[in-house]
């Protein structure tokens, strides 16, 4: 009877042993399970059309922290720093390839930039040189090496500092090591003796995206836009009541004209001791255009460009806020002639626009806004997390991707909420 007891109390005790150590084990694991930080994008993005669609791409950096086990001063942390290209259906807003270029252990985000796609390549510089990916897939497809492999008189020449390189409307240039110019040509890892940049984009070029910078969200708003002998734009009341014949409007004054609807006036001429300049004149609202708040015609932030115009119907996009204050949020308002009528409005997920990126039938915008982090602890403050939307010009549909993610393998595309379409 002595030995059952002790046997079965034996048992036990090896039971609760086990489940013990089972607990400790869970322990050890979450005090070492990593902590990531949202993903960042770094620098501009690019826009280029591929057999599957047009994508957008971009370059983002990641931190994930892991402590070890112990107590007080007696643990470690350790950062790994991952780098990821992706590459997003600009129709959908959604991640269809990501290819991550680097993972490295507490190490430095400087250094990597998206430099431009050129027939069906994503030029990405590194430390290292050079980095091509398919723009369809994420493949790679070449490098600095290949380069200098298919290219004898580059060998041991290709350059690894940014200053080195330009992306123009020809494509990728370079200086090689010996101070001899070149230029990618439209056949995969070919290069050629460098010539004057074009004016205009050739086929199969893709150029990054003009990002707001210092300006901000005003980067990609303008007044008005002058186009077949009328002036459109907007005007609060009391800016249209200063208005008269010959005078041209002043600019957004979102801080004292907060305030704005969508007005025309034609546009002629008159001599002038200067010579010919342009004539203002007849200003009156669109009779079914609304107030907006804060709002400017949406542009793309490139040198001298024009506000985007859409056709059937024709329209104008108008970018504007919800509300005053660090809680606002921006929309996007397609508005048609000739009465102003709004055919949708879009929410945007975003307290910031940073990348305006048009094309045939969608627009695809990037920006920011404050969000819960994963890990969440009580007297944590929201932070600052890159986002990307994409709104479809026939409907307003949006949907888009927030970076608040879990750091992933490589080959795995994290989720992400995505953001349901919101028209009035």
């Amino acid at each position: 009877m002595s030995n059952t007891l002790t046997l079965r109390s034996s048992r036990r005790w090896l039971g609760a042993l086990a489940i013990g150590a089972v607990l400790l084990s869970a322990a050890l694991l979450a005090a070492c399970s990593p902590t990531p930080s949202p993903a960042s994008i770094e620098g501009p993005p690019v826009r280029a059309a591929t057999p599957q669609g047009d994508r957008v791409m971009l370059l983002t950096s990641q931190w994930r922290s892991f402590k070890s086990p112990g107590r007080g001063l007696n643990r470690t942390t350790y950062t790994d720093l991952l780098m990821d290209v992706w590459g997003f259906d600009a129709a959908t807003g959604q991640p269809v390839w990501r290819r991550r270029i680097a993972e490295d252990r507490s190490g430095v985000n400087m250094g990597r930039e998206i430099l431009g796609a050129q027939n069906g390549v994503l030029w990405v510089l590194q430390p290292t040189g050079l980095l091509g990916l398919s723009t369809t897939d994420g493949s790679i497809v070449g490098d600095s090496a290949r380069i200098e492999a298919a290219n004898p008189a580059l060998k041991g020449l290709m350059p690894t500092e940014a200053q080195y390189y330009t992306f123009d409307a020809g494509g990728l240039r370079f200086t090689a090591a010996d101070g001899r110019k070149w230029r990618m040509t439209s056949q995969l890892l070919r290069a050629v003796a460098d010539t004057s940049a074009p004016e205009k984009p050739a086929p199969g070029i893709a150029l990054r995206a003009r990002v707001a910078g210092g300006n901000a969200t005003w980067a990609f708003m303008v007044q008005g836009l002058n186009t077949q002998g009328l002036w459109l734009g907007l005007l609060s009341p009391e800016q249209a009541a200063e208005l008269k014949d010959a005078r041209v409007p002043r600019g957004i004054d979102p801080a004292n004209h907060p305030r704005t609807r969508l007005w025309f006036a034609k546009i002629g001429a008159r001599d002038t001791f200067f010579g010919r300049e342009r004539v203002y004149s007849g200003f009156a609202p669109y009779p079914e255009s609304p107030e907006f708040l804060q709002a400017g015609l949406l542009t793309d932030n490139r040198i001298n460009a024009l506000p985007i115009m859409l056709l059937k119907p024709d329209s104008v996009l108008i970018l504007h806020r919800d509300r005053l204050g660090d809680q606002g949020r921006w929309q996007l308002t397609r508005i048609s002639g000739p009465r102003g009528k709004v055919l949708w409005t879009a929410r945007l997920p975003m307290q910031g626009v940073e990348a305006v990126m048009p094309g045939e039938t969608s627009i695809v915008l990037t920006g920011r806004r404050d969000e819960d982090s994963l890990k969440r602890h009580a007297n944590d403050r929201p932070e600052s997390v890159d986002q990307l939307v994409a709104i479809d010009y026939a409907t307003g549909k949006a949907a888009g991707y927030s970076f608040l993610i879990s750091s992933t393998k490589a080959e795995d595309i994290p989720p992400s909420p995505a953001y349901p379409a919101k028209t009035d």
